[in-house]
């Protein structure tokens, strides 16, 4: 069940492992601060202290709404024993999906629209530069992303010959895009340079999340 219970009462369990990075815990107070909104915290009627509730899930809120002197949190409470809150505090933080980088892109792009770059830096967890490159490339045409023709008399590069298979309807999709791009330049571009624009667009787009899967470096 929901219910708003006055931070008085609300005693973070000890056991808890999961605490946030400063940057983001700046960031989480900057968008409740702005928003009024946060997911509520789960709690359990406390197993020693007499009309008190422990914090199974969002120390980290509880942390923030103290700070921003708030009275009270929602919250849903949960009726479980100390086993079964072990089990909750080692999966309930670390339950989280990772982001399909081209659906996170098509979402900050949408985000930026009504932002810069500053606003968005102060609210998301994404890296500034991220951000920046993001915004950069939405600003870009066709023709500065799509290789430009071999200057006459230069050497060409011998040509590669891509070896794969897709079934019917991934054929249909990817031969769509390539003849939007080739009629969007008139026959100017080759279907090879265009397939090229998609895979140079596409990296543009994910490199940061990439690096830092790879690299680690914030």
């Amino acid at each position: 069940m929901l219910r708003e219970i006055d931070l008085r009462l609300l005693v973070p369990h000890p056991e808890q492992t999961n605490y946030m990075d400063p940057d983001l815990l700046v960031k989480l107070r900057r968008h409740i601060e702005q928003s009024g909104r946060y997911e509520p915290l789960t709690v359990r009627p406390h197993p020693s202290e007499e009309g008190k509730f422990q914090v199974i899930n969002g120390h980290n809120r509880l942390r923030v709404l103290r700070a921003l002197g708030r009275k009270a949190a929602d919250c849903v409470v949960w009726n479980i024993n100390d086993e079964q809150t072990r089990v909750c505090l080692a999966t309930l933080n670390q339950l989280s999906g990772d982001d399909v980088p081209e659906r996170r892109s098509l979402l900050v792009e949408t985000l930026l629209d009504g932002r810069s770059v500053e606003e968005l830096s102060a609210l998301l967890p994404d890296r500034r530069s991220y951000l920046a490159e993001l915004e950069r490339l939405t600003r870009l045409e066709l023709d500065d992303l799509v290789p430009s023709e071999p200057a006459e008399g230069s050497a060409s590069e011998v040509p590669v010959i891509l070896d794969f298979m897709l079934d019917e309807a991934a054929a249909k999709e990817v031969n769509l895009a390539l003849d939007l791009i080739v009629n969007a330049r008139d026959g100017a571009a080759t279907r090879g340079q265009a397939l090229q624009l998609l895979a140079r667009f596409y990296l543009a787009r994910c490199r940061p999340h990439v690096e830092d899967a790879t690299t680690g470096v914030d």
